[in-house]
């Protein structure tokens, strides 16, 4: 085997090179041996250089990359900045707001920053020292750690604008169910607290607690839903006649007696303003008048603290 290896490798290769019709064929003669090893030789210089290249070309794709990253985490700092700005103002307006709306006391709101302020002093210089590195030498938990801030940040702002729209949502609603109309137009003729009776003015007698206002005008005169609310009970009752009772919420109803009809039934929703019943003489009655009561936590309370200054439709 070794003799049969030696003779190929002592054999001689010839090689005849034709150049174009000028030049004289070129005949070249060389040892299978150094064939052998020229051919081995150029496999191995091919496969070097493309190892080199390879590796060029991946530093140069690597590099591009990293500028190309580069620009995009200065990007991303100039965002966060803008967007810091942006708590900012949500941030002092929350804060007027609720100081507007009482929502936090005045010394709970001192207590952490001005009303014109925005994050704490060392909150923005946190902010500014970090974007003012290069985006190459900072780590990816502390960009981690920034947008989480932001992004907590951003939750607490959502959170305290929606209590302060549910908050001002509940006080419209409180004040569209708070029984400040005039119930209907005329003339208060007996006010809310002890009196004499109408029915019995004999000598000696003490008088009763009227539970509300007493206003007199022409009969079918419109009466009103003072505030929006549900008809608990609409129908005669005993000595109030035909009577309308509506369940404000928040622990307020009122009560209309000595209708001559009412226009509502039980289980209605009405809004403020909403025509209920017309003014008449029904149950205990000397004349056509409209009885308000108000009542609030389960006991009578004067209507005229609630009643505004009587506008054109009571005159």
């Amino acid at each position: 085997m070794k003799k049969k290896l030696k003779e190929f490798l002592g054999q001689k290769i010839t090689f005849l090179v034709i150049p174009s019709a000028l030049w004289r064929p070129r005949r070249l003669q060389c040892s299978a041996a150094f064939a052998l090893f020229c051919l081995f030789l150029w496999t191995g210089v091919t496969i070097w250089a493309g190892y080199l290249s390879g590796r060029h070309v991946d530093y140069w794709i690597t590099k591009a990359d990293n500028q190309v990253m580069l620009a995009k985490l200065g990007s991303l700092a100039q965002e966060m900045d803008r967007a810091r700005e942006v708590i900012d103002v949500a941030r002092s307006t929350d804060r007027q707001l609720r100081m507007l709306l009482s929502l936090s006391r005045r010394e709970d709101i001192l207590a952490h920053e001005p009303v014109v302020g925005g994050p704490s002093a060392s909150d923005r210089l946190s902010l500014r020292r970090f974007l003012s590195l290069e985006p190459s030498s900072i780590r990816q938990a502390d960009w981690h750690r920034q947008i989480e801030g932001l992004r907590e940040e951003s939750r607490k702002r959502l959170a305290s604008f929606q209590e302060i729209a549910w908050y001002i949502g509940n006080q419209r609603a409180l004040m569209a169910a708070t029984p400040s109309l005039w119930p209907t137009a005329g003339q208060v003729t007996s006010l809310f607290g002890y009196r004499l009776s109408p029915m019995q003015r004999s000598e000696g007698d003490e008088g009763e607690y009227h539970q509300g206002v007493d206003i007199a005008n022409k009969p079918d005169t419109l009466i009103y839903a003072t505030g929006s609310g549900t008809v608990r009970y609409a129908g005669w009752s005993s000595g109030y006649g035909q009577m309308v009772v509506i369940d404000h919420g928040y622990g307020i109803s009122t009560l209309y007696a000595h209708a001559s009809k009412t226009l509502v039934k039980t289980g209605e929703a009405v809004s403020r303003g909403q025509v209920i019943a017309y003014m008449g003489t029904s149950g205990h009655s000397t004349g056509a008048h409209l009885h308000y009561e108000i009542w609030r936590g389960g006991r009578p309370v004067n209507p005229m603290a609630f009643l505004k200054v009587r506008s054109v439709r009571e005159n």
